[in-house]
């Protein structure tokens, strides 16, 4: 039994010893591969197949380094953003009726009738790369303030943010005393007969059957002229690098005469400044202006897009127009585009007139780039181009180490390991035969 816990003790540390072994000569390995040197190889390879393949990857990079990047991405050219602005005029009258009763325009009373002109459907009357024109009105005349409060619709809903106060007696409203209420401040009175609290604030208060005829087709107060009004649009462009001003104004035909009667066509006219509406409308997508953009109002954006090239010409760039319409005509929860805003009249008792519009905003959205030949454009583009030509060396080394009938062959001509200890012990190395006189070691001999 003494011999075997002898041999045991033996074997365990024999093992002990080959793991330590094994792992100093990893670390070993691992330190060793830090102080090695990989240097490049020629390998000069008479292949056709090889050189074939080697040349189209290098025409390939040289295609893409001129065609692409230089000529059709203008690596030759120095670049500058413009910075614009843009100003419109709106032309054309609107015609609606105040009797809501008459579904027909033509039927309207002379004294219903109200004309709306650029001052009245324009909204505000300047805006900043915008503008918005009224398609469609609720109006609520003469509200004014008062003690004794007003009633509230008893249509509205009793929940939400804009809820109305239910109630039976005053008790109910008192606990909401001047909590803030659709049209109001809740002021404590319950009207017992449509059983909502009464309100401090504007009145007579805007009803839901007029918001509901509103969105009805033939409602006495849509302006169905409107996609017949006319807008001039006059955008001007800077690109402070090269300090020019390019506008779409001035473009082919500039005569007074022209200006004054062309509309603006893709294909006809597509310099004139003066756009319709309803052309406008039909290339952002609104199909039927009567039952969509009219009733709910919408959201379009007129793209202006310059793409100039001062080597070519420095004296005009040609814009080109898109149109988008941005909002969504189906949305549940706000179709279309609406406010309201008031028309005040100052007397011994004050009043307003409250209106609810629906109309269509027009967004102007500008972009422009312009390019002129500078030499620091095109090396970095020639430089970083010329840069990729060593993917064709590398993909051409995988191809032929990898992919082809003898990969073998060619790996073991291309990488071969040299190691010092055998150099120092004279063993023989198969070479290219060299005059030994023709080195001169620089570290030792």
């Amino acid at each position: 039994s003494q011999q075997l816990l002898a041999i045991g003790s033996r074997s365990t540390i024999q093992g002990r010893g080959e793991t330590m072994s094994n792992e100093s000569q990893g670390i070993g390995e691992m330190l060793g591969s830090l102080l090695e040197y990989d240097t490049l190889k020629t390998v000069h390879i008479k292949s056709k197949k090889v050189g074939l393949i080697f040349r189209l990857l290098q025409f390939i990079i040289l295609g893409y380094i001129i065609g692409y990047a230089i000529v059709y991405q203008k690596g030759y050219q120095q670049f500058d953003h413009g910075v614009s602005t843009v100003l419109t005029k709106v032309k054309g009258v609107g015609v609606t009726c105040n009797n809501l009763t008459e579904t027909n325009l033509t039927n309207c009373a002379p004294e219903a009738i109200r004309v709306w002109d650029t001052a009245d459907y324009i909204i505000p009357s300047q805006e900043n790369d915008a503008f918005f024109v009224v398609t469609n009105s609720i109006q609520t005349s003469g509200q004014t303030q008062q003690a004794d409060g007003w009633n509230e619709d008893p249509l509205r809903s009793t929940k939400g943010s804009q809820k109305t106060y239910a109630c039976n007696k005053d008790s109910d409203c008192q606990k909401y005393y001047l909590a803030p209420s659709r049209n109001g401040a809740v002021n404590g009175v319950c009207n017992a007969t449509i059983n909502r609290c009464k309100v401090f604030g504007w009145g007579p208060v805007e009803l839901k059957k007029d918001d509901d005829a509103s969105q009805v087709i033939g409602y006495a107060r849509q302006m169905t002229q409107v996609s017949d009004f006319t807008v001039f649009i006059k955008n001007i462009i800077f690109f402070p690098t090269f300090d020019v001003v390019f506008g779409n104004t001035g473009l082919g035909n500039n005569s007074i005469s022209y200006l004054t009667t062309c509309t603006w066509n893709s294909e006809t006219d597509p310099y004139c400044p003066i756009f319709v509406l309803e052309d406008i409308f039909k290339a952002a997508g609104v199909e039927d202006f009567e039952n969509d953009a009219m009733i709910a109002g919408a959201v379009i954006t007129i793209h202006i897009k310059y793409n100039c090239n001062l080597d070519l010409n420095s004296d005009t760039c040609i814009p080109h127009y898109s149109f988008r319409r941005i909002d969504s005509p189906k949305d549940p929860l706000s179709e279309g585009y609406n406010f309201r805003y008031a028309k005040y009249a100052i007397g011994d008792t004050p009043s307003r007139d409250l209106y609810k519009v629906y109309g269509t905003r027009f967004v102007f959205v500008v972009s422009g780039i312009a390019g002129q030949f500078n030499f620091v454009p095109l090396l970095i583009a020639f430089g970083s181009g010329i840069g990729l030509l060593s993917l064709a060396t590398v993909v051409a080394d995988l191809i032929v180490t990898k992919c082809l009938k003898h990969a073998g062959v060619y790996y073991d001509y291309k990488y071969q390991v040299v190691n010092e200890k055998d150099i120092e012990d004279g063993i023989e190395h198969e070479g290219i035969d060299h005059d030994q006189n023709e080195f001169s070691p620089l570290l030792g001999k």
